[in-house]
């Protein structure tokens, strides 16, 4: 797996909340929300804990949220101790991925709060796997706004379950990957600025000539950068 990783403030903000790890078998990124430097907190006290998470002992499935479970403990945790942080949260996307089987695939198995997202592209073809747990994104899966008319909603920064929610419900999808598929981790910062579209022409690039992270972060700050921006680009 060869993955390549940028990160940036963006144009309008003043401190990078967002927060990334990779290693050779998994990949996260945090985005995090609260007063003063308590979203700074959040996302990497939820990094710091993936980090020490003994992944590689049992499946993958249930790693991945505990793991989460973990971070998510240890965000109320903080909150609790310190004033300063109360009501502080993070969004979390983590991807582990298994060494290649004898066919050559391997397994992603994603776990997801909050409204980072994970993208497969394979075959030409771009695909979100994960559902932004917000407002306006319930409100698109019932059908009641269109996707066009989302992405200027007053409620699309409203979310409905973060690291640090009195109750998570992560989100675990599981999918196979063919060789030089690329998984694309993303914070808002990114997809609020750049459509599917242009991230699937970005995609489409030489991935060994280009770092496409940093492609797509200057993308988003060439359009505006309105917040920070973290991306994430593995491919298998």
């Amino acid at each position: 797996m060869d993955v390549r990783t940028a990160t940036d403030v963006g144009r309008l903000r003043e401190n990078n909340e967002d927060a990334l790890w990779v290693s050779e078998h998994c990949l996260v990124v945090c985005d995090g929300m609260g007063g003063h430097v308590a979203g700074e907190v959040a996302a990497a006290l939820a990094v710091e804990t993936i980090k020490s998470f003994p992944f590689g002992a049992g499946e993958p499935k249930q790693e991945v949220l505990a793991a989460i479970a973990k971070a998510q403990a240890r965000v109320l945790t903080e909150a609790n101790q310190n004033a300063h942080y109360q009501g502080m949260g993070s969004t979390i996307t983590l991807a582990w991925i298994s060494e290649p089987g004898e066919d050559g695939e391997r397994e992603l198995t994603v776990g997801h709060v909050g409204d980072s997202r994970c993208y497969l592209y394979a075959n030409g073809v771009l695909e979100q796997l994960t559902s932004d747990h917000s407002v306006v994104g319930e409100m698109l899966r019932a059908g009641t706004i269109t996707s066009l008319e989302a992405r200027t909603h007053p409620k699309r920064h409203i979310l409905t379950q973060v690291l640090g929610s009195p109750e998570i419900e992560p989100e675990l999808i599981i999918r196979r990957l063919q060789p030089g598929s690329l998984v694309l981790l993303c914070t808002d910062g990114l997809t609020d600025v750049v459509d599917d579209a242009l991230l699937e022409k970005t995609l489409q690039q030489d991935f060994h000539a280009k770092n496409l992270a940093q492609e797509l972060v200057d993308l988003a700050n060439e359009l505006g950068g309105p917040d920070n921006i973290t991306v994430i680009v593995a491919k298998v």
